[in-house]
């Protein structure tokens, strides 16, 4: 039983390592450089096409709009502190969204373009939804909640678009 050959033992071999050519393997023991067979920048970087760039920048237009929408809704929200006082959570975490969404944007994109275009999201649709319906209904009311809102959605706006790019210069062949 122990000198039966194994099922499958006839058809092993041992890898062979090497460089696979047209004539089969070349060890790589034997004096061939070990090469790339191509150029290796053959493709073009991530997101370096027009119509990737214009989709991201659409979504980034998008994702603006709906962090508007979605801190205008939500800016009124206040949580009780033990009775003593009212703790605005919903502007500090509106707020937090959008300084998180556009520093990312910074962060992650080549130009300042993304994060301009969801500031403008931003700004432009807290400042559309700041004016009242044609019943008379406000969603941003003028009260302290609502102009820390409306104020500090733009000012954290311009103040991550105005920040300088942090890691030094970037050169303009990337």
């Amino acid at each position: 039983m122990q000198n039966e050959p194994r099922r499958g033992d006839a058809d092993q071999s041992p890898p062979a390592y090497g460089i696979r050519t047209s004539e089969g393997v070349v060890p790589a023991a034997s004096g061939v450089p070990l090469t790339p067979a191509g150029p290796v920048d053959d493709a073009p970087p991530v997101g370096s096409t027009v119509s990737t760039r214009v989709l991201g920048y659409l979504v980034s237009l998008l994702l603006g709009g709906l962090f508007g929408v979605l801190g205008t809704v939500v800016h009124q929200i206040s949580v009780s502190v033990f009775g003593l006082f009212d703790l605005p959570i919903g502007v500090i975490l509106a707020l937090a969204a959008v300084v998180l969404l556009l520093v990312g944007l910074r962060l992650v994109a080549p130009s300042r373009l993304a994060a301009v275009l969801a500031a403008v999201g931003v700004v432009g649709v807290v400042a559309l939804l700041a004016l009242p319906s044609p019943g008379g209904s406000v969603l941003i009311p003028d009260s302290v909640a609502g102009m820390v809102w409306l104020v500090g959605s733009t000012l954290v706006a311009v103040v991550v678009l105005a920040w300088p790019r942090l890691g030094g210069p970037r050169s303009a062949t990337k």
